[in-house]
Formats: C-alpha cells, structure tokens, sequence
C-alpha cells in the first residue's frame, strides 16, 4: 500500500513539474540558443529590451519583436529599430517561426543562408544587405510573401524565378513597393 502511494506521489509530482514548467514559458533550447547568436550578431543592441546573450528566457521574459506559442519562438517583428550587423548563424533552427520582419533597420552583410525554413512571411526592405539572394530562399516551401531589400535584390529575384531550379517551388508573392 505505502509503494503504491508513493507512485502516485512520484506522478502528480511529476505533473506538477510538467504545469508549471509549460506556464513559465520556457524556450525550447533550439530557439533560445538562436536568439541569442542574433542578438549577439547584432552587436547586442539596447533597443531589444529584455534581450540577452546569456541563458535568458526569450518566450517567459517577452522579449522584444519575439512572438511564442508554447516553448517555441514563431515571429520575429523587429522593424525600424535601427538594428545593425548580421542576422547570425543560427537560423535555421527556428523551426517554428513563420514570419520574419527585420525591415527598415542598417542590417549589412550577406543574407545568411541558412534561413528560418518554415518561413511564410520575410521582409528584409530598406537594409543594407550586400551580395545576391541565397539560394536556399528557392527551398522555403512554405515561404507566400518576400519583401525583397534592394532593387538589385528585387531584379535578381526577378532573374531566379526564371530559372527552372527555382520555379520548382515559386507559389510565394513579391511585394516589391517597400524598397
């Protein structure tokens, strides 16, 4: 009798941890990890509020921009912040994020290759980015809307939806007006 009280005891612990855990909101590591390579690739910016490169909480500290559902990071709104540096090297392990909008801010560099690949929504307008559009962009599935960030980019992604690699998998929309 007293074996079986403490198997129940040992379970609705066990529960307990389980609620609790799910209500403080805790990142998935994955999405944590990223968020913080992207902050630190941003040169750690004092406009992100709550943001941090070290083991922060970015779903139950509502980060700025930072939209969750459970443990899992699915948008990143930051625009017009005057964000500037790199989006990092860790992207590709948001798996759950669905709309990514760093518009309007001094972004440079290369757009990295490995992106978000559940991506619905990228906007990426009015930055500095340098080089062509990754071709990894040809391979988001799920990608409808892309707001390229120069004309240049605009008129590249003109030229890749000509070829035959990439209309295997054009269904998305160009919105080319915010540049």
């Amino acid at each position: 009798m007293m074996e079986n009280w403490r198997r129940v005891e040992l379970q609705v612990t066990l529960l307990l941890v389980c609620i609790f855990g799910c209500v403080n909101g805790a990142t998935d590591p994955n999405d944590a990890s990223a968020l913080r390579v992207m902050y630190s690739s941003l040169n750690s910016p004092g406009q992100l509020t709550q943001w941090s490169a070290n083991g922060d909480d970015p779903c139950g500290q509502n980060w700025k921009g930072i939209t969750c559902s459970g443990s899992r990071v699915t948008e990143i709104k930051l625009p017009s912040l005057g964000l500037s540096g790199s989006l990092g090297y860790q992207l590709t392990s948001l798996t759950a994020v669905t709309n990514l909008d760093m518009s309007y801010n001094n972004l440079a560099g290369n757009i990295p290759y490995q992106l978000p690949p559940n991506l619905q929504q990228l906007n990426l307008a009015n930055n500095q980015f340098n080089g062509g559009i990754p071709y990894s962009i040809s391979q988001l599935l799920s990608l409808k809307i892309l707001k390229p960030w120069s004309q240049s980019a605009s008129e590249s992604v003109g030229r890749h939806i000509r070829t035959t690699s990439f209309t295997l998998h054009f269904g998305f929309v160009i919105q080319l007006t915010d540049w």
